[in-house]
Order: C-alpha cells, then sequence, then structure tokens
C-alpha cells in the first residue's frame, strides 16, 4: 500500500496521492482495458498525450469525417466555428468517446445498461417538444378551460389501455410520452405518404381495435367528434390524427394546470430581480423575521450533500434544455447574455450578464 501523507487538507491528501500514484507501481495500480496503460499513466501527462492519440486514431479509422471534423476543432481551438457546426462536432464525438471511456475502466456492461435506461426516456422530450410546440399553440389558456376534462381524462386513459398497453409497464408521464411518440411517428409518415413501417401499421391497427371496443365509451365518442371535423383527411391517416388530437387537447388541459407534474410541462420562468429569493414572514409585525418556503429548504450535515432531489430523468431534462439552447447560441448560462454588437446586457440589478467562467 502506497503511503499517504496527511496534510492540513483532503486536497492535500488527494495530491500526495495522486503523486505516488504516478510514481511507481503499488497494489492500487492495474491495467486499463486499452492494451498498454496503466491505471497510474492517468497522472502523466505524456501517456494521457499518447492515451488521446490512441482515441482521435479510433476515430478515424470508425469515423473519419466525424474524426476530421473533430481534429479540425481541436486545431482552431473552437475559434472560428460556428455554433450549430460546433454543436454537431461535439455530439457526433461524444458517442466514440463514451465508448471508448467504456472500454478504458471495463465497465461496457455498466455503460450498455445505462445507456438502455437513457433510451428508454426518450418519448419524453420527443412528447415534450409536441406539447410546448403543437399543443399549447393550438389550444390558448381560454380554449383549453372550455375542454371537457374529465371527458378527457377517460378518453387518454382508454386509448392508452386498450391500443398501447405495453405502456402501461412504465409510470404515467413516461407511458403517455411512449404512447405519444408512436402516433407521432405515424402521424409523420403517412402525411409524408411514405410507406409505413410495421411500427406505423401496427399503431394504426391498435387504434382500429380500440375504437372498435370503444364506440360507447368517451374515447369513442371523442374520438369520432375529432374525425368528424378532420376535413378532407382519411383512411389510416385520419385515424391516427383524431387519436394524436385527443392526445393533444388532453396535454393542452394539463399544460395550463398551476401545478405543472411532468418535465414535458415545464418551462422556463421569467425572474423577478426585486424578489430573487421567495422568503415567508411568520410574523407580519416583525419584518426582520423571516424564512424560506419549506418546498425550497434543503437539510444539511455538516458540509456533506445531502439534497437527494434529482433523478435520472431531472437531469435528462437538463441536458435536453442545454442541447436546444447550446446549437441556437441561446445558451446565456454560457455565453451571456449579448447586446447585438457582442457586449454583455446588464440585468436590472446592473450585473453584465457575460456567462459562466
Amino acid at each position: 500500500m502506497f503511503a499517504v501523507k496527511f496534510s492540513k487538507t483532503e486536497n492535500d491528501v488527494h495530491m500526495t496521492a495522486f503523486s505516488e500514484m504516478a510514481h511507481g507501481p503499488n497494489e492500487f495500480d492495474f491495467d486499463l482495458g486499452i492494451p498498454g496503460f496503466r491505471y497510474s499513466d492517468l497522472y502523466d501527462a505524456e501517456k494521457l498525450k499518447e492515451l488521446a492519440e490512441k482515441f482521435y486514431a479510433e476515430a478515424r479509422e470508425k469515423q473519419p469525417v466525424t474524426a476530421d471534423a473533430l481534429d479540425k476543432y481541436i486545431a482552431s481551438h473552437g475559434y472560428g466555428i460556428e455554433r450549430r457546426v460546433e454543436s454537431q462536432i461535439l455530439t457526433d464525438a461524444a458517442p466514440l468517446l463514451s465508448d471508448f471511456v467504456a472500454r478504458l475502466f471495463r465497465i461496457g456492461n455498466e455503460k450498455d445498461e445505462l445507456e438502455k435506461l437513457i433510451l428508454e426516456q426518450d418519448p419524453i422530450w420527443k412528447y415534450k417538444f409536441f406539447v410546448q410546440r403543437r399543443a399549447v399553440k393550438t389550444y390558448k389558456p381560454e380554449q383549453a378551460a372550455e375542454l371537457n376534462r374529465s371527458t378527457l381524462n377517460m378518453a387518454i386513459t382508454e386509448l392508452r389501455n386498450y391500443a398501447f398497453d405495453h405502456t402501461l409497464v412504465y409510470d404515467e408521464e413516461l407511458g403517455i410520452a411512449t404512447m405519444a411518440a408512436k402516433l407521432i411517428e405515424a402521424d409523420e409518415v403517412l402525411t409524408k405518404g411514405d410507406e409505413p413501417t410495421s411500427s406505423v401499421r401496427e399503431t394504426v391497427a391498435n387504434i382500429g381495435r380500440a375504437y372498435e371496443k370503444l364506440k360507447d365509451k368517451p374515447f369513442g365518442q371523442v374520438f369520432a367528434d375529432y374525425v368528424l371535423r378532420a376535413g378532407d383527411v382519411s383512411g389510416d391517416l385520419l385515424s391516427v390524427k383524431a387519436a394524436l388530437a385527443i392526445v393533444e387537447a388532453w396535454s393542452a388541459v394539463e399544460f395550463y394546470k398551476k401545478e405543472r407534474r411532468w418535465k414535458a410541462f415545464k418551462v422556463p420562468h421569467a425572474l423577478d430581480y426585486q424578489n430573487l429569493v421567495q422568503l415567508i414572514r411568520p410574523e407580519p409585525e416583525i419584518e426582520n423575521v423571516m424564512r424560506g418556503r419549506e418546498e425550497d429548504l434543503r437539510r444539511r450535515v455538516g458540509f456533506k450533500l445531502t439534497d437527494d432531489r434529482g433523478t435520472m430523468r431531472d437531469a435528462l431534462n437538463e441536458i435536453d434544455y442545454c442541447l436546444i439552447c447550446h446549437e441556437r447560441s441561446k445558451d446565456g448560462c454560457s455565453v451571456g447574455l449579448r447586446e447585438p454588437d457582442g457586449t454583455p446586457i446588464r440585468n436590472p440589478l446592473g450585473i453584465k450578464t457575460a456567462g459562466c467562467p
């Protein structure tokens, strides 16, 4: 076992351990998954450079176009590359790096399992786009308020239970998002006039069977109503559009609720610069007595991180938001908010919004 010199700070301990790791074998050193490299090499600048070159060489072999773009990006240090292009280069190269790191630490199985869990959540982000770019544009708040919420709730439940019962293994948010994604896919394919895939044919058949069973139920009644108002659409496309219209109307009703419980319904909120921290004054007669809202309080034990609010879905929601903003140069948290001439905008508090350093 290598010796650890205890210094005044925890950081000193870590740096001492890293130094000793890089200068001589010990029982904590081991071979990495990339031949010719050991764990201690990760603390050696020259060996790290060799490892990086190994990755770039593999990238050139597997995806020459992506590797060429990545080489140019690295050589330019990102200068002179349009943001949308930069975003595409990084996201194209990410899977290659992910595979390389998984092999490096021999965690391929764990990486594959995590990837499976992440991809399972994908319908939520497609549904989120549908809700915020289509449903709430079709139905304004006053129009959504006139819809029969109870009937729509029963109709959406029946549609899921009878036409998309494979989604019942998921929680309600992922289940309805998966159903919506299937309908959106079928709508896009049939509208373009493309040859229906097996997935699209299955969706159409499931809707038909559900309607036959539920003609006299809320789903059947709402479905028939949308069919009558569909205009010149017919056939399988009409069936899909009627089912999707139910999802659209229900989604608008849910979106305008005061409590937006799902990620698909959450949108960025404007900042109140005169009330950045919402406080409660339990004793109105004594203005100096104040506390934060109970739902905002985060308990702590010493300096340990005890805030366990976040889930994988929470993290993926933030990633989805970042990806959308990044390629449009709208990621103000990173690059700041700018005037047309590029100078940072000052917020109402007089602080320059130059982005994260």
